[in-house]
């Protein structure tokens, strides 16, 4: 066993590059996250908003309607939020300035990550179905393959099986950093939202909280991915890493 196979993730050292990450580029990550989760903001709120619980009227059609076909677009929009968290990340610790957003979205593999970001959040319920744990679980060992996808440049199946591959023996390491993450960040807005009511207002709300909440999530597991294949020993140099960004248009 190597000294990167018998190495742990360090949480304290995690939650250091989020912060300077964040510090460094909130102006470009909090913007991002309200114009690519708008959709998600909005079926959040409808379905905050309406409380339906029987279709009865075609009202209630209607507004289920639209909730289902904004939560099929968010897909998109954590799908894209994914890759520009991890251009932030890869930029900062290359010490490089972030290229324009147009070059970012134009080297994404969109369709590749929001096929991805189904399985994954598809397979998670299917987890949370049965029961609590065997979704987290589920999570635990997908969540950085949106992020291993895009360094790697990887299909959809692979990328699964790599971040399996990953996490595997540091799984509770992984729930504890980047799940932790991702369920603080969804609790803290939800009960930012709970004061308020009417569609408008929790469409706002919703989308200046996922700004604010929303680059914890994606700088999480953006680091975890990238820290654990350093702990492998396989991580690209952080110009390689940096350069790939937009250097290849898959």
């Amino acid at each position: 066993m190597t000294g990167a196979d018998e190495g742990k993730l360090s949480l304290p050292e995690i939650a250091g590059e989020m912060w300077a990450v964040y510090r460094r580029h909130w102006t470009f990550l909090v913007p991002a996250a309200i114009v690519v989760l708008l959709p998600q903001s909005v079926g959040d709120a409808l379905l905050e908003g309406s409380h339906v619980e029987h279709l009865r009227t075609a009202a209630d059609f209607a507004t289920l309607g639209a909730a289902l076909v904004t939560a099929a677009v968010s897909f998109f929009g954590q799908a894209v939020y994914a890759g520009l968290a991890a251009a932030a990340v890869i930029d900062w610790r290359a010490g490089r300035p972030l290229p324009p957003l147009p070059n970012l979205l134009r080297a994404l593999p969109l369709g590749r990550l929001v096929v991805l970001d189904i399985v994954i959040t598809l397979l998670t319920a299917i987890g949370f179905a049965a029961l609590i744990i065997p979704g987290l679980i589920v999570l635990t060992y997908l969540a950085i393959s949106p992020v291993i996808l895009k360094i790697e440049h990887l299909g959809v199946l692979e990328a699964l099986s790599r971040s399996v591959q990953l996490v595997r023996g540091r799984a509770l390491q992984v729930f504890v950093t980047a799940i932790g993450a991702i369920l603080l960040s969804e609790i803290a807005v939800e009960l930012v939202a709970v004061p308020f009511d009417g569609l408008a207002v929790l469409t706002v709300v919703n989308l200046i909280a996922e700004g604010i909440f929303q680059p914890v999530e994606g700088l999480a597991i953006a680091l975890v991915a990238i820290h654990l294949l350093e702990l492998h020993g396989e991580a690209p140099a952080p110009d390689e890493m940096a350069r790939s960004l937009v250097g290849e248009h898959e």
